[in-house]
């Protein structure tokens, strides 16, 4: 199968219907479900002739504080390196992400196969273009909220354990996006991810079903944290 990683990576599905959900970690292995969950590498910062440039707007805005923003840390430079598994094949990939500070209280994420710019807000990080929520407060077992294309976003827990190659997380919030299938779009599809305190986005399984086929690709954290600098004397 190939692979293909990334955030905001979209890959057909078989049956020919592109399901995007989550918050960034764009996740294409083969089947081809799309997943965005939210951490990706920064294309530049634009800045304007004159005045203030773009460095200085984002040295001077302040990021609102949320009690959400530490399960999905947007610091920038940050990289998170995931391996990738198609449920079906069997297919691995691996793809690393990056976020860098935007003006505002924005942050680009971003791969070689697209962006998605995310927003803080004080109750919580949404998706800047569809203004959809990735996490908002306050987090409780059993809250919701609409995600993107109509499906709805609950959280399932609040104390996940998570052991995995970044290694051993307590205090883990779970969500599920849900959406129901709509006749000639989109397949019915699920996105289950599990955010860690102080490390982001650990876990996601992304799902799809067209008819009696499914769909589904999983993505688990390696490492993440600020890049090693290579110096040569």
């Amino acid at each position: 199968a190939r692979v293909e990683g990334g955030v905001g990576a979209r890959v057909e599905v078989g049956v020919g219907v592109g399901v995007g959900v989550g918050v960034g970690v764009g996740v294409g292995v083969g089947v081809g479900v799309a997943v965005a969950v939210g951490v990706g590498v920064a294309v530049g910062v634009a800045g304007c002739g004159g005045g203030k440039g773009a460095a200085s707007v984002v040295g001077e805005a302040r990021v609102p504080e949320s009690s959400v923003s530490r399960y999905l840390p947007l610091v920038d430079g940050n990289q998170w390196a995931f391996d990738a598994e198609d449920d079906e094949t069997g297919g691995k990939g691996m793809f690393v992400t990056r976020v860098r500070r935007l003006p505002g209280a924005r942050f680009s994420l971003m791969s070689s196969q697209g962006s998605h710019v995310l927003e803080v807000r004080a109750d919580g990080i949404l998706r800047e273009n569809s203004k959809a929520y990735v996490l908002r407060a306050p987090l409780s077992v059993g809250a919701e909220w609409p995600g993107e294309n109509g499906a709805t976003v609950h959280v399932a827990a609040l104390d996940r354990v998570v052991d995995i190659p970044a290694g051993k997380f307590v205090g883990c919030v779970e969500t599920i996006e849900e959406a129901s299938p709509l006749p000639g779009k989109n397949p019915a599809r699920r996105v289950t991810t599990t955010y860690c305190p102080d490390v982001g986005i650990a876990l996601m399984h992304a799902e799809a079903w067209e008819g009696s086929a499914h769909l589904g690709e999983r993505a688990v954290l390696r490492s993440f944290g600020k890049p090693a600098e290579l110096k040569f004397k």
